[in-house]
């Protein structure tokens, strides 16, 4: 990977769209590339942190574990995320795992490099604060979905929230990753996310496609999601 490469890809990250490009430069040419494959983790709750890294191509999962090994998605990140920034800032451990959804490339960034930059130049300060500000933002909302929600709402708002035009035309979400991932991601287990799947896609508004889920009345998915 070239400096010039790795140059538009820390740009293209909100994290780092204020730096002044002598500074992004230098970061680019300290920076390095990871690759890892679906399922690969990238860091573990609890260990030592010492990189940012940015998102260049595919998914990571962000992910809590209890003891009994049961998990919950806290958020995906794609490619012009950035990850590793609450690790970053208070030099703590991890504060949950990464892993590889699909084949993930990622640009990592010495978290020492990028501290430095921070304390050169204020306005990338605003910017992280706004990056940790979503961050809370995301998490409070997911909290609250999972207190005043239940679970065929919560699971309709998330495929309202992730639908994208396919070649057709239609709405569709691509989790891009298995119906226990998504499960995870829910808070709840397979066979519940299965019963709230099937009421949705007998009301006609939802169809399973493989690994797609294809909207078929998103207004009607929508109004229930927040009635």
């Amino acid at each position: 990977m070239s400096p010039t490469d790795a140059v538009s890809d820390l740009r293209r990250a909100t994290f780092f769209a204020a730096a002044e490009e002598d500074r992004l430069r230098g970061l680019a040419e300290r920076s390095f590339p990871r690759r890892l494959r679906d399922g690969q983790i990238l860091f573990t709750e609890g260990e030592p942190s010492e990189h940012l890294f940015v998102v260049r191509t595919g998914r990571i999962r962000i992910v809590a574990r209890s003891p009994r090994g049961d998990e919950l998605v806290l958020s995906v990140l794609g490619p012009g995320e950035v990850l590793g920034e609450l690790s970053m800032i208070d030099q703590g451990p991890r504060s949950a795992t990464a892993e590889a959804l699909g084949d993930v490339e990622l640009l990592a960034v010495a978290a020492t490099d990028v501290r430095t930059v921070l304390e050169a130049q204020p306005a990338l300060l605003l910017a992280a604060a706004a990056e940790l500000a979503g961050t809370v933002r995301r998490l409070t909302g997911s909290a609250a979905d999972l207190v005043f929600l239940d679970l065929p709402r919560r699971l309709a708002k998330l495929l309202v929230g992730e639908a994208s035009a396919g070649p057709d035309g239609t709405l569709r979400v691509d989790p891009g990753m298995s119906q226990s991932g998504l499960a995870a991601r829910l808070g709840v287990t397979r066979q519940t996310l299965n019963r709230a799947l099937a009421g949705l896609t007998r009301r006609g508004w939802v169809e399973a496609q493989g690994p797609q889920f294809v909207l078929r009345d998103p207004d009607a998915l929508r109004r229930f999601a927040g009635s």
